[in-house]
């Protein structure tokens, strides 16, 4: 019983870290990183709560059709932005073909098929990306003097 109670204290709270890892990967599009987080994620909780294989296979084939459509949605997202950039002012016609040639799907196989992998982190993100993008902000902007006289204030010890 002190083995299970033991396990949930050490095992959540790291699954529960992956995940807001795997979110802030993905909001930073590090795609490779919240992929990682994933598969090691998948691995802690396979092992951990020990479900009958045949039940992972279901699981995985469920959560790749889920992955699929996300994708599809996700990159529809992703062009929209794009053209969106396509239309600032100033924009050149060739820095235009470049943005159009970096959308096309061949270009993206890769972020695409991290989409799929990685869609819970995705969804995630897109649903608290307006709350990192604001502490980011935050950081940036607001607290930066404080940052500031904080770094002042040691390096005037040094001199």
């Amino acid at each position: 019983m002190i083995t299970f109670i033991l396990g949930y204290a050490v095992t959540l709270p790291f699954l529960i870290v992956l995940l807001f890892a795997g979110i802030l990967f993905e909001h930073n599009e590090w795609r490779g990183w919240a992929v990682f987080s994933g598969i090691l994620a998948t691995v802690v909780a396979y092992f951990y709560f020990k479900f009958p294989f045949v039940y992972a296979l279901y699981g995985a084939g469920v959560y790749a059709v889920i992955g699929v459509f996300w994708s599809f949605y996700r990159y529809k997202r992703h062009v929209v932005k794009q053209v969106e950039k396509t239309r600032a002012p100033g924009m050149s016609g060739g820095q235009k073909q470049v943005l159009i040639e970096a959308m096309h799907p061949t270009a993206m196989l890769g972020t695409i098929t991290a989409w799929i992998l990685i869609w819970p982190f995705s969804i995630l993100d897109n649903l608290i990306g307006d709350i990192i993008n604001t502490v980011e902000h935050l950081v940036k902007t607001v607290f930066r003097g404080v940052y500031h006289k904080i770094y002042t204030s040691a390096v005037a010890q040094i001199k």
